[in-house]
């Protein structure tokens, strides 16, 4: 069984949310830890929190071996590194993806402290997330999932003394592609001196802004391969505002680890297991 559905986001949370994402996949328990199935994750622009009421992950970043401790909420920072995660047989995977300083003004962490980086839910928040934890874990129900974690978030929010500011709205503007090369009208915009704007940008997003915008683009680079498979990546790097096709390359192997033909494939192989199970 594969389940796979974004949710719309409460109008209270909208200034600090973009939306969820559940994934629920289901495979035979008597499945060989070799022959599971393997995500990778290239880093993509966002801060999140990750809830996960039946099997934990087991996630690997690039170039590490030792999987990366999991808990059953997490928060994760702006990722740098390629993870890559083996779908254990129970997979439910509820994610809430902020949008840029959303996070650190609904839990006030600066989100510097956590870039490619993550910490257990609990240990920020408190004993609060525990009965989130326990009736996600009883729920039969993915809207019922939902509605959970939002009461929990909508809790949050009534705490919040963080207002939204120009430079949230401004780190918005930065997901759209055609903001990549505009970081001394950003700042402008967000009312700040550039050094000001690197600065609150670090604690608010948890990166530099030329690093977020570098990410943003090869995330566009690499959803335009998605949409079109036969596409070319000389042509997908001038549409993306490469100076050239090299230079795309080497932002897949810094933050994917790998070479765009070979991140694509490896996830085409991934597809092709689910295409599989589902035919069988």
């Amino acid at each position: 069984m594969i389940f796979s559905r974004q949710y719309t986001v409460h109008p209270a949370l909208q200034s600090f949310v973009r939306y969820y994402h559940i994934i629920h996949i289901q495979l035979d328990p008597r499945t060989p830890r070799e022959q599971l199935p393997q995500k990778p994750y290239p880093p993509s622009t966002e801060q999140c929190l990750y809830f996960y009421p039946y099997d934990l992950p087991h996630s690997v970043k690039v170039g590490n071996k030792n999987p990366e401790s999991a808990t059953s909420g997490i928060i994760v920072g702006q990722p740098l590194t390629r993870m890559n995660i083996t779908i254990n047989p129970n997979y439910l995977m509820l994610k809430v993806s902020f949008q840029p300083g959303g996070l650190f003004r609904l839990l006030g962490v600066p989100m510097n402290l956590l870039a490619d980086g993550a910490a257990d839910l609990e240990s920020v928040t408190g004993n609060v997330v525990k009965e989130v934890h326990e009736r996600l874990h009883e729920a039969t129900e993915y809207g019922a999932m939902i509605r959970l974690v939002e009461e929990f978030l909508l809790r949050k929010a009534t705490q919040c003394r963080q207002s939204v500011q120009a430079i949230d709205i401004v780190a918005q503007q930065m997901l759209q592609p055609a903001s990549y090369h505009q970081l001394d009208r950003l700042a402008s915009d967000a009312c700040l001196s550039v050094r000001q704007f690197e600065r609150k940008f670090r604690e608010r997003v948890g990166v530099s802004p030329k690093l977020f915008t570098r990410i943003a683009r090869f995330r566009q680079a690499y959803k335009l391969r998605e949409l079109d498979p036969n596409r070319s990546w000389v042509d997908i790097a001038y549409d993306c505002q490469y100076y050239d096709p090299n230079h795309l390359v080497k932002d897949f192997q810094q933050f994917a680890g790998t070479s765009p033909s070979q991140l694509f494939a490896e996830e085409l192989a991934h597809q092709d297991f689910f295409i599989r199970h589902r035919a069988g």
